[in-house]
């Protein structure tokens, strides 16, 4: 089972994105949290097997979240997103530079079509970052 992980500020696209990922029997989601200090704080509590992280938040955004997850408890990081395509291009790059692993829209009711291959990506997604194995700093110089 793959434990994941919902971050974003608001309610109903925490709502949306849970609902997407336990639409499939492979994936449970085991925690929510509404922003980057509560997302460090359940990844070390929860384990999960993979994070969603949403980008602009209250308190502590996206960026500073995985880069805090990736020093204590490294763990594969979807992000999950309503920015355009211009600020992708700049907090997209940012995000992956500190461990975030893919990019994915939000999915959201716009269309059924379009809400419909969002929700399938995103599972795609999640499943295919849960099958890689993360290390601290620290494991990277053991002998």
């Amino acid at each position: 089972m793959i434990r994941v992980l919902v971050v974003d500020d608001s309610a109903t696209a925490r709502e949306h994105i849970t609902a997407v990922l336990n639409g499939d029997p492979a994936i449970e989601v085991v925690g929510e949290a509404t922003d980057g200090v509560e997302a460090v704080d359940l990844t070390a509590r929860l384990k999960p097997s993979v994070i969603t992280m949403d980008i602009k938040m209250p308190r502590m955004d996206g960026h500073e979240a995985t880069k805090r997850i990736m020093e204590t408890n490294p763990t594969p990081i979807v992000v999950v997103t309503n920015v355009t395509r211009q600020e992708m291009v700049y907090e997209g790059l940012d995000i992956l530079l500190v461990g975030a692993l893919e990019i994915v829209q939000k999915p959201s009711a716009i269309t059924a079509q379009g809400y419909e291959a969002i929700s399938e990506e995103l599972v795609a997604k999640v499943k295919a970052v849960s099958q890689i194995r993360l290390f601290t700093p620290s494991e990277y110089t053991r002998t």
